[in-house]
């Protein structure tokens, strides 16, 4: 199986779009372009300018246009398609939260060191048994990082097949990859807490999230 017949869409890192991919990456289509992101952001520093300070750059995106979007870029663009942005109580396990209702994850992780930049990806529950193309680390005696973007989309893999759980879609790695179950995703999320500070967000339909403004 080619990575591109993978029935996982999964979107690569591009600029510092992370905003955008992760929130395709989480609907399982591209739904979001960086112009959409674009518009909203400018939008969102029209209505209230005051949050650029003296500088009046727009603080929803990088001013250099290559995205760097804040967390109220992607709550007014997931509302604009019938879904809220729920905070999760990192005090509590995952495993606590209403995940049933949930459509995905998406989370933001910011290094310790204050000069390096955030990154937002997404994490999806898919209900049904996948078979997905198995990409070793090595091939053809070379890293799996020195290999080109169309190089591993044109070789044929092998495959594997996963029960059901949770995938993290992070742009930044090359391929899926399967997490578990929400026991295993607990433990993947807690070893992000060991090494970033981290903030859980969950993808809720609007007319679930009506009755909570934090799950």
């Amino acid at each position: 199986m080619k990575l591109r017949d993978s029935p996982i869409y999964h979107e690569k890192q591009s600029f510092w779009l992370c905003a955008k991919h992760s929130l395709n990456n989480v609907l399982q289509s591209e739904v979001y372009t960086q112009a959409d992101l674009d518009r909203i952001a400018k939008y969102l520093h029209e209505i209230h300018p005051e949050e650029s300070g003296w500088l009046k750059f727009n603080s929803h995106k990088n001013f250099l246009g290559f995205g760097d979007y804040d967390v109220n870029v992607m709550i007014a663009a997931l509302q604009e398609h019938g879904y809220d942005l729920l905070w999760h109580d990192n005090r509590t396990d995952i495993e606590e939260a209403d995940l049933g209702r949930c459509t995905g994850l998406i989370v933001h992780i910011q290094p310790e060191w204050f000069f390096r930049r955030g990154h937002w990806f997404a994490i999806k529950h898919f209900g049904e048994p996948l078979t997905v193309p198995v990409v070793p680390d090595t091939y053809v005696g070379q890293p799996r990082t020195a290999r080109s973007a169309a190089d591993m989309e044109s070789h044929e893999y092998d495959t594997k097949t996963y029960e059901p759980g949770f995938w993290n879609l992070d742009s930044k790695i090359p391929h899926p990859e399967n997490i578990g179950d929400r026991n295993e995703l607990n433990s993947f999320l807690r070893k992000l807490y060991k090494k970033y500070r981290v903030h859980v967000l969950l993808v809720v339909p609007t007319s679930t999230s009506s009755a909570s403004s934090s799950i």
